[in-house]
């Protein structure tokens, strides 16, 4: 018998369940999917499997499994290794996925996968352990998903709030085949022994991208945690295991390979917790190690710990492998340290005279071959003259052959000078803090987000001015009421910025206003409100020296997006029949959110990612004095003049590398003169137009320390010429639809293309 589709199963307190009841309802495979079922099992005993949805051929999905009550006791196995507890299972061909197993209490003897497949796609499954003993047997299994012989684990996560574990593996996913992307999150409960790991793979392949996570919770017995756990020989490149609280008892990895192959890419980031055993970032035992790296910060216990970037075997003589240690803290103390060819030491805000960042105390520490880096956090109060401990070991140091920079990096902003020394007896390397230089040429490329936000709003009013009505309405215009109208519109521009920036944005909008007609003496006042709305993607580019010392061109990038949503009023008076002068004029204020974001500053010749967000209030206005009339036939010229007044509001924010920077505000002040001539019928309009444009301001300045970057801004003049075509769909449609392409010389060069269309209602 099988479970039905989206049945739900209800086993509560006191209900007679024999093992042949529950085993056959729940066990015998169908050949058809079997999802949506729902098994609620509340203080009962249960000796057979558990299964959601169990089928031979097709998906098992979206089942759930939920186990509760203190009394519950789940023993489906005498010796751990036959008895399962599933959300979702296939034994021929098929999928596993976004099954759930929710677990709050009770004893447990059972192996728990969420989804299990022979060699399909098992992915995003969920397992919740928030309460439950788990001690009976110490061979057993926790997993997000089983994959049997073949197929992709992916997307699946074990979360663990509290319980006691006395198992042998708690893993986001199991098994043969590709792992990617699976997470174990910790959040408490006490753990015994095991192996903990985002993927726990058997097969020689690669596992990428895999995570453990522990917050609380206490990890005793000697057991082994990482991101990916290989355990035979493959590849284990991108995981990553981050703790930031509980108390672990064993050793924790990034990446881990028992036998041969490559650990490449891995990453254990602490800042928080204690940790007595090993700190690795990606180990073999046979094989190559490269590009794996140790992140410490925050407030960790890690005296109990030695600290290795790389490891092959026994051997952390890794020179030239492009393993790195980085310390973004002060006062820790820990055993040892090896296994990297890069040593980085960030001092933190709140660093001092004679301030410590690693005491080491178990043998002599090795840098040989070393390259050692002194960063300092953006927000970090550096006094020329300042000795700092980098390091301490009264086992005494070894520094031959070590390479070390000149400069104290801060954030991406500001090189200080540094002094590295030795101390006499040989147990303290340190670091003295030298005079700041002016701020790098690339922290230009900050200010591009503002500029890019000003260059949105001047698009905003550039859309306005063309979608005012009488363009595009019906041939009849009602005088006696708001006429509601709808506009979208996007294009694509290019400019080179007052400091060499080449910045260019894609962009697209949305207006929606009302529109009231009324006559009077001079011919028809058209009014009402307006909001818009303008969202755009840009890339800035700024090529440069790498460094006033180094005179290598280099090419900084930043990228972002922007957007704003403005709310106002806009007004034209014209004559009767459109024929003759008229005027033109808007005023909107809104709220503009933009961002910024470069992988590519360098820091001590290496690329470096920076970050920031910010909002601030913008405000927005043109005018426009034109003449419109006939040439004859169908052919009509506009001759105009627009003046456009935008501004976005300074702000100041946080780099992600700590710096606060503020940034002046942006008030662009833009003219532009041209004559549009076009030729229509009843359905189809051309045009073809050439204008002047000229950018007055739109500079912005930003602000670190006391230090400023140079003006970044959007001045200069540039000339167009336009080509267009206008279809409706009649002569009197209330639908429009405009695309174009215009060419620009100039401080604007290049072609842009823009597409609009409107509908009045």
């Amino acid at each position: 018998m099988k479970l039905s589709k989206k049945k739900t199963l209800q086993i509560l307190a006191y209900c007679a369940t024999s093992a042949i009841f529950f085993g056959g309802f729940m066990s015998v495979a169908s050949a058809e999917d079997n999802s949506d079922n729902t098994v609620n099992i509340v203080n009962e005993t249960v000796t057979s499997d558990i299964v959601g949805g169990d089928t031979s051929s097709g998906d098992a999905s979206n089942n759930t499994v939920n186990i509760s009550g203190s009394d519950t006791s789940i023993r489906n196995s005498d010796d751990g290794n036959n008895g399962n507890t599933l959300g979702g299972r296939v034994t021929g061909s098929g999928n596993a996925s976004n099954n759930t197993i929710n677990i709050d209490g009770g004893t447990i003897f059972s192996k728990i996968h969420v989804g299990e497949a022979i060699n399909g796609k098992v992915s995003n499954n969920v397992l919740n352990i928030r309460g439950g003993n788990f001690t009976g047997f110490n061979n057993g299994w926790i997993s997000g998903a089983y994959l049997r012989e073949n197929g992709t684990a992916s997307g699946n996560v074990v979360n663990i709030y509290g319980g006691d574990f006395n198992i042998g593996y708690i893993e986001g996913s199991w098994g043969a085949g590709t792992h990617t992307n699976n997470v174990v999150n910790i959040y408490g409960g006490n753990i015994h022994g095991g192996t903990i790991s985002g993927a726990w793979v058997t097969s020689n392949t690669t596992a990428t991208g895999n995570e453990t996570n522990i917050s609380g919770g206490t990890i005793s017995g000697g057991a082994t945690i990482a991101g990916a756990y290989m355990n035979n020989s493959g590849n284990v490149r991108g995981n990553s295991t981050n703790v930031s609280g509980g108390n672990i008892t064993g050793d924790v990895h990034g990446g881990y390979v028992k036998n041969s192959g490559d650990a490449s890419g891995n990453s254990v980031n602490v800042s928080g917790g204690k940790i007595t055993g090993e700190i690795l970032g990606g180990y073999v035992g046979s094989g190559t190690v490269t590009n794996n790296a140790i992140n410490i910060s925050g407030n960790p216990d890690l005296s109990g710990a030695t600290i290795f970037a790389g490891k092959i075997g026994s051997n952390t003589d890794l020179y030239g492998s492009g393993n790195s240690l980085n310390f973004f803290t002060k006062r820790i103390t820990a055993k040892n340290i090896g296994g990297f060819d890069t040593l980085n030491f960030t001092l933190p805000a709140g660093v001092q005279n004679g301030d410590t960042i690693l005491t080491l105390t178990d043998g002599t520490t090795n840098l040989t071959k070393t390259k050692l880096n002194v960063n300092a956090n953006g927000s970090a109060n550096l006094v020329p003259g300042n000795q700092i401990n980098l390091l301490t070991n009264t086992n005494g140091i070894n520094i031959s052959d070590i390479t070390t920079g000149e400069t104290i990096a801060q954030g991406i902003s500001l090189d200080y000078g540094l002094t590295l020394g030795l101390s006499e007896d040989g147990t303290a390397y340190t670091a003295t803090v030298g005079a700041p230089g002016n701020l790098k040429r690339p922290t230009d490329l900050l200010g591009s987000a503002i500029i890019d936000s000003a260059g949105l709003l001047d698009s905003g009013t550039d859309r306005l001015a063309e979608w005012l009505p009488p363009e595009g309405l019906g041939e009849s215009i009602p005088t006696t009421q708001f006429n509601p109208f709808a506009g979208l519109g996007g294009s694509v521009f290019k400019i080179k910025t007052s400091d060499g920036q080449k910045l260019k944005s894609k962009n697209a909008g949305l207006d929606v206003g009302m529109a009231r007609f009324i006559r009077n003496g001079s011919g028809m006042l058209v009014f009402g409100p307006i909001t818009d709305y303008g969202r755009d993607s840009y890339e800035s580019r700024l090529t440069h020296p790498k460094s006033e010392n180094d005179p290598e061109m280099y090419t900084t990038e930043g990228s972002g997006t922007s957007q704003y949503f403005a709310a106002g009023i806009i007004a034209r008076q014209m004559t009767a029949n459109n024929n003759g002068m008229y005027y033109e004029g808007s005023l909107r204020g809104g709220r503009v959110r933009t961002n910024f974001s470069s992988d590519n500053f360098l820091v001590h010749n290496e690329p470096t990612h920076a970050e920031y967000s910010a909002s601030t209030p913008c405000f927005a206005g043109h005018v426009r004095i034109g003449w419109a009339g006939s040439l004859g036939g169908t052919n009509r010229l506009d001759a105009y003049g627009i003046y456009s007044l935008n501004r976005v509001n300074g702000f100041t924010t946080t780099l992600s590398t700590g710096e606060e920077y503020k940034f002046s505000a942006v008030n662009s002040g833009r003219m532009r003169i041209g004559a549009r001539l076009t030729r229509e019928d009843n359905k189809n309009t051309f045009y073809s137009g050439l204008a002047f444009v000229h950018e007055f301001t739109g500079e912005t300045v930003g602000e670190y320390l006391g230090r400023t970057t140079n003006k970044v801004g959007m001045s200069g003049s540039s000339g167009l010429i336009e080509l267009g075509w206008r279809i409706k769909q009649s002569g009197s449609s209330d639908t429009m639809f405009d695309a174009s392409m215009v060419g620009w010389v100039g401080h604007q060069k290049g072609v842009t293309f823009s597409a609009k269309f409107k509908r009045d209602f």
